[in-house]
């Protein structure tokens, strides 16, 4: 059994592909640093992209937002260009090409339940693998550790027990054939260059905002300064975090199914690459918080204590010192890990991929996670309602 065990292993080693994981994610962890350092702010895929139906007038018209905007617009922007100019075989995935029956094909009901439970459960636990896996380890917060291995348990659980005996393959799971009706089609190309195209004009619209009167008080000249500071890093950021993700292969569904079924381990068919992107973006984040005051476990007498862009009088850090570990986290974190594992997509991945045009990620997975991102914000403010009537 022991040496059947290290064979199986053996033979993982042809999907394992470390010098690219570790690459591209550490390019993540640049992402990340560059928006903390820069602009105080926190990479946080999930959060990012539910303001946009949790709080859609506040994300596209007030200035201190229009960071988001930028780094949307820049992201679809490199990916685009990563696609069609740099590699338009990226987004291939090689062992479905070699018609590999161990990678589970998602039917298009697993987009619509995997998005739905991934927006949810972002919501209600607050972040993803982005903001609590590369940011909030990297910071030793306790509350995301707890996250993390609350996600990770159930992504494994999902994708592990999906299997022909399992009642719900015949739903979630596709034949090979079905592979290409997901593939980008002109129509679904054209959508994402529109979504891309309305992202940059909204940059540009906001980067245009006219600057306070003259007559304007010292404080709003000086956060009209520090917002306007902040769009340069966030789409070096945003380029950063875009590359790093279809390096890493995390863009490919193998490489996610592949780490998260562990009977792929007996079979021969693990593949451990996204170790080493957590590994190379933990690492390249952890060593910004360094720089941080109030975040560096090592001494420094030279840490910030106001990111590099902002003027001290209103910059500061946007970082959540929050250590409360309660059923939101452990029920929201956990709901994330299962559609992360139904569908194999969490924010990041799904972000370049509806970009690049994916019909089920573009169609079925988005306006699922939007739904789940609304109703869970619903169900908090109800909750904070209830318990501030209570008092």
């Amino acid at each position: 059994p022991t040496a059947a065990f290290f064979h199986s292993l053996m033979m993982s080693l042809q999907y394992f592909t470390p010098i690219s994981g570790l690459i591209g994610g550490s390019l993540i962890g640049l992402s990340a640093a560059t928006l903390l350092l820069f602009n105080g702010d926190i990479l946080g895929a999930s959060g990012l992209m539910s303001s946009f139906v949790v709080a859609p007038v506040k994300t596209l018209t007030d200035p201190s937002q229009q960071w988001k905007l930028s780094f949307l617009a820049a992201f679809a922007l490199t990916t685009r260009v990563y696609i069609t100019m740099i590699d338009p075989d990226a987004l291939k995935d090689q062992r479905l090409g070699y018609g590999e029956s161990t990678v589970p094909i998602a039917s298009p009901l697993a987009f619509i339940v995997g998005g739905f439970l991934v927006g949810f459960g972002t919501k209600l636990g607050n972040g993803c693998t982005t903001g609590h896996g590369i940011c909030g380890l990297a910071r030793l917060s306790k509350r995301s550790l707890v996250a993390v291995l609350s996600f990770m348990a159930t992504g494994v659980i999902s994708a592990s027990a999906c299997s022909v005996t399992c009642p719900f393959y015949p739903y979630f799971r596709a034949s090979y054939e079905s592979v290409v009706n997901s593939l980008p089609t002109n129509t679904t190309i054209t959508i994402g260059t529109v979504n891309a195209s309305l992202a940059a004009g909204s940059a540009i619209s906001g980067f245009l905002r006219k600057s306070p009167s003259p007559n304007a008080t010292k404080s709003e000249q000086d956060e009209y300064t520090n917002n306007r500071r902040k769009i340069i890093p966030s789409i070096f950021s945003a380029a950063f975090f875009a590359i790093g993700l279809v390096t890493s292969g995390m863009t490919i569904s193998s490489k996610i199914y592949g780490f998260l079924n562990v009977k792929g381990i007996s079979a021969g068919t693990w593949d451990p690459t996204l170790a080493c992107v957590m590994g190379g973006g933990l690492v390249v984040s952890f060593l910004s918080y360094q720089l941080v005051k109030g975040f560096n476990v090592f001494k420094n007498d030279k840490a910030l204590e106001c990111p590099l862009t902002q003027k001290k009088d209103g910059g500061k850090f946007s970082v959540t010192t929050s250590k409360v570990i309660d059923t939101k986290l452990f029920i929201g974190e956990a709901m994330f890990g299962l559609g992360w594992g139904i569908a194999g997509l969490c924010p990041g991945p799904a972000m370049f991929l509806a970009v690049a045009g994916y019909q089920n990620v573009l169609m079925r997975w988005w306006p699922s996670f939007f739904v789940g991102a609304f109703l869970a914000e619903k169900v908090k403010n109800i909750q904070i309602g209830n318990s501030s009537s209570s008092k």
